[in-house]
């Protein structure tokens, strides 16, 4: 159903993938915007859970439909939906977050405040799984002020965009190189910020989903997935001396050493993920998920010293 106004169409895209839990307070949080000119583009990446049947009990005009029949992961099903995509704007909304009712009027508001925005983000609010919220972030809100701080710090949360369709033309969507890795939109973020104005607006208008079990997940087939981060940084560094990178110039033998600089450690020491997962988790207070990463990382490696040290320091601390 095409939908008819002189109004800004935004076209919302939410990729969903197990979801079930959570995905009926993420739709319902974009279809009661008060800015209600919107489609909402959805597409169920063959989830193994009832994902798909709460989507399908919606018959709301506003939402589209494209289900993966086989599973293609984050980067490839919002890619797909980025092309479907027909609005002035574009936004996401990851399936188990949540909007502010009011996020897309105030985004819109300061579109029109200042013409020369390509890209507008706000803070976020981290909330637990029963919604109860543990801390909002404080971001840097001018386009000069985040940029002047990458790739150290990204003072965003790429979900929390909403963006002029321009920018998408001209940008692309994720780069496949980061298929099955993450942190495709902080690569994606710096592209941007070559090219258009991006600011942050001071509310929390998006809320953060903060699963602490969802870290480890399969990693082994992939070691790229654990310093994905250190790969954006990379490619970033490259761009600012020379304004191009191994990805964009299809000349990856600096980066694959890097690459394989970075995963010998992890090879030699099977153990080193679950170590370092630990320590992390200890540092923020939780630890009873360091002291279960930990007793893996013995079992994984049972001749490392450095695995026992840790856990006598975390059950004595």
């Amino acid at each position: 159903m095409n939908i008819k106004t002189d109004k800004p169409l935004i076209s919302v895209i939410m990729p969903a993938y197990n979801a079930g839990k959570y995905i009926r307070q993420a739709i319902e949080s974009i279809l009661n915007q008060t800015y209600p000119y919107l489609e909402l583009l959805i597409a169920d990446d063959a989830s193994k859970d009832n994902t798909k049947k709460i989507i399908e009990s919606y018959t709301d005009p506003r939402i589209k439909k494209f289900h993966n029949e086989k599973n293609l992961g984050y980067l490839k099903t919002c890619n797909k939906l980025f092309e479907k995509a027909t609005g002035d704007y574009i936004a996401f909304q990851d399936a188990d977050d949540f909007s502010a009712p009011d996020r897309f009027e105030k985004q819109l508001k300061a579109f029109e405040e200042d013409s020369r925005l390509g890209a507008i983000g706000c803070n976020k609010t981290a909330v637990d799984t029963k919604n109860n919220p543990m801390f909002s972030t404080n971001f840097f809100l001018k386009h000069e002020d985040i940029l002047n701080h990458i790739p150290e710090y990204f003072s965003v949360i790429p979900n929390s965009y909403l963006f002029k369709k321009d920018v998408y033309d001209t940008i692309g969507g994720y780069n496949e190189y980061f298929d099955r890795i993450g942190a495709e939109d902080y690569y994606w973020t710096y592209l941007i910020m070559e090219k258009f104005e991006l600011i942050n607006l001071q509310q929390p208008l998006y809320f953060y989903r903060y699963n602490p079990n969802s870290i480890t997940g399969d990693w082994s087939d992939n070691l790229k997935k654990f310093f994905s981060f250190k790969i954006v940084c990379f490619l970033i560094k490259q761009r600012q001396t020379t304004r191009t990178d191994d990805i964009e110039r299809n000349d990856r033998k600096a980066l694959n050493a890097f690459v394989e600089e970075n995963e010998k450690p992890y090879k030699e020491d099977p153990s080193l993920f679950f170590r370092k997962l630990a320590s992390k988790y200890f540092h923020e207070g939780r630890k009873k998920r360091a002291l279960k990463l930990i007793v893996k990382a013995i079992f994984t490696n049972p001749a490392k010293i450095n695995n026992y040290k840790d856990l006598l320091y975390f059950i004595r601390n």
